[in-house]
């Protein structure tokens, strides 16, 4: 490689687009430092810059072909290290979007789940607290609450005065209420048992 150091730079490019891989590093060893410092003023992060320059020089050889030998080298190695740079933001742009999308979905997930488990118990404690209902009571309340009928079609159906509906829907309203109340406190209670 020490040959190529007499070389000039019209020379080794001209070697660069033959394929010429000691062409290519003796432009790295005659560039790099200068790039790197360019790099790490762009990129604000030494091992970030060196990824860089080492992607600039790889986009080189693979661009070669496409030197033009009439036009100045430098300003056009900056600008594949400048589009190199300008590519890891893109990147870093989407892959942090498609990460915050992912992150949102699996918080709906989550809040969705635990949604339907809040829902599964309150139909399970609902459940315990109608079997607890006498007779009469639980009868008006699934007519009014499951059924959705209204009081005077729940009277009919029943053959009952829409007030004494309106009495049954009063009374297993508040005793399910308290005994959902009475379940959550138990449950609150013996998870700060469990902690303590």
């Amino acid at each position: 490689m020490a040959e190529y150091n007499h070389y000039t730079e019209q020379e080794l490019i001209s070697l660069l687009i033959a394929g010429n891989t000691e062409a290519l590093s003796a432009l790295y060893m005659r560039y790099h430092k200068q790039l790197l410092l360019f790099l790490q003023k762009t990129a604000k992060s030494p091992v970030l810059a060196e990824d860089l320059l080492h992607d600039t020089f790889v986009k080189l050889w693979e661009c070669r072909t496409q030197i033009d030998l009439n036009q100045p080298f430098k300003p056009y190695l900056y600008a594949i290290a400048r589009n190199q740079f300008l590519n890891l933001l893109k990147r870093a742009k989407h892959e942090t979007s498609i990460l915050e999308t992912m992150r949102s979905y699996a918080i709906a997930e989550s809040e969705s789940t635990a949604q339907w488990l809040n829902a599964r118990e309150t139909r399970q404690l609902l459940e315990e607290a109608m079997k607890q209902l006498p007779p009469r009571c639980l009868a008006v309340f699934r007519k009014c609450h499951i059924e959705e009928l209204s009081y005077k079609q729940a009277a009919e159906s029943l053959g009952i005065s829409e007030s004494t509906v309106h009495n049954q829907m009063v009374k297993a309203l508040r005793y399910i209420r308290e005994y959902i109340s009475l379940r959550n406190s138990l449950a609150a209670l013996l998870a700060t048992i469990t902690f303590i």
